[in-house]
């Protein structure tokens, strides 16, 4: 019987007092059913505890009663859970792993994800105790709209646009947002789309991060307009739509194609790599419906062209900006401070004139006009409620305009 425990991988602990032989022939037989035929057959008591079996003789001590046989496995139960939200894989690991399984040592958990079912076996009162924390798990995840507006602006017509930055005194309702970032909130409708961005002296391509608030309800009226007058362009206006901690994100350009040489067997082949401007927002809803945006704005742009070996390569002028910022449901977050230059070359001349070889000179003039133009990435989260759809959203937002 050692022996054969041993083999089979089973603990097993056989009394002192027992000394018989049995022979016994059989088919597709495990351990545990066949110490129980053993001690039916023998007069025996087993029992099993934590694990252990224990094969002694009969509790009368005289081995008279026939088939004395008790046992202390649990009474175990299989019961089905349909999930409706959750998927069944990654709810089973939240339940089975960690210290705080509510599995009991014989229990067991299985899934089958083309049902989405749970299938538990276990005791009666784990298995309660496992339903009740699916019912609470198994709920609708919180959904959430990102609205974006992505515009550049000229810096000459910062001065003259109903948007107006770094003209206003901080004041005492400046909200800190990152840490050292500060932005006004004004009451006053007028000036709902003033923003307080501190006036700097930043180099063309590069980046001086600035965060603040503003109320967004009339930010697409305005926005249109501006750009009927040529003082705006809008690059993209994406809606997201994404879960509570998921990550939302939408890249806009082109790829550069590099051709790649192989020396070891004189091969060439094609790489390429992005120069696009992406926008990725990850969202963690309060208790208080607040909302924590995690904020990730990338430009990558074509630059200089730079010899290497017979061929040149394009490089890519890298800037990002990566801040994290609290909004309320349908606030607007403000993320401006990524400028370039523009060079515009222009010829005027007079008709006719001007294309004359000889003297066209006299009669035409060459300029070339520089611009600095700034980055704006207009941020607005929603929450939706339960059964809210982006459409819906839409039209409700377009009805309060």
């Amino acid at each position: 019987m050692e022996q054969l425990a041993f083999q089979q991988d089973v603990n097993l602990v056989i009394g002192d007092i027992l000394e018989s032989k049995i022979s016994l022939k059989l088919n597709n037989i495990d351990m545990p059913r066949l110490l129980k035929i053993i001690a039916k057959s023998k007069h025996l008591t087993l029992n099993k505890d934590d694990g252990i079996y224990y094969l002694n003789g009969s509790q009368s001590g005289k081995g008279e009663v026939a088939g004395n046989l008790t046992t202390n496995e649990p009474h175990l139960v299989s019961h089905t859970v349909k999930l409706h939200f959750a998927k069944a894989s990654e709810l089973m690991k939240s339940l089975t792993t960690g210290s705080g399984s509510l599995l009991s040592p014989d229990g067991s958990i299985t899934f089958d994800d083309r049902s989405n079912l749970l299938v538990i076996q276990d005791e009666p009162r784990s298995v309660q105790n496992i339903k009740k924390l699916i019912a609470e798990m198994d709920k609708p995840i919180e959904q959430i709209a990102i609205e974006a507006r992505i515009v550049t602006i000229t810096d000459e017509s910062l001065k003259e646009l109903g948007v107006r930055w770094g003209i206003f005194n901080p004041t005492e309702n400046a909200r800190r947002v990152a840490g050292s970032l500060a932005g006004n909130s004004f009451e006053n409708i007028a000036d709902n789309l003033n923003v307080n961005f501190a006036t700097t002296t930043t180099p063309a391509g590069s980046i001086a991060l600035q965060v603040a608030k503003i109320n967004g309800r009339l930010l697409d009226l305005e926005l249109s307009a501006l750009e009927r007058e040529n003082n705006v362009e809008i690059i993209a206006s994406p809606r997201l739509l994404t879960t509570n901690k998921k990550s939302a994100s939408i890249k806009q350009g082109t790829e550069i194609p590099y051709i790649v040489s192989n020396t070891r067997n004189d091969t060439q082949s094609v790489e390429f790599r992005e120069a696009v401007l992406g926008l990725e927002v990850t969202p963690h809803i309060s208790k208080d419906n607040n909302i924590l945006l995690d904020l990730l704005v990338s430009q990558n742009s074509p630059g200089s062209r730079v010899a290497y070996g017979q061929n040149e390569v394009v490089s890519i002028d890298k800037q990002e900006i990566n801040t994290q910022v609290f909004a309320k449901d349908g606030e607007t977050i403000v993320l401006g401070g990524v400028f370039h230059d523009t060079i515009t070359k222009s010829e005027d001349k007079v008709p006719l004139l001007g294309d004359i070889p000889v003297i066209k000179r006299l009669f035409s003039k060459e300029s070339e006009r520089h611009q600095k133009r700034e980055l704006v990435i207009f941020v607005t989260p929603h929450i939706l409620k339960a059964g809210e759809t982006l459409e819906a959203l839409k039209q409700k937002s377009a009805g309060k305009k």
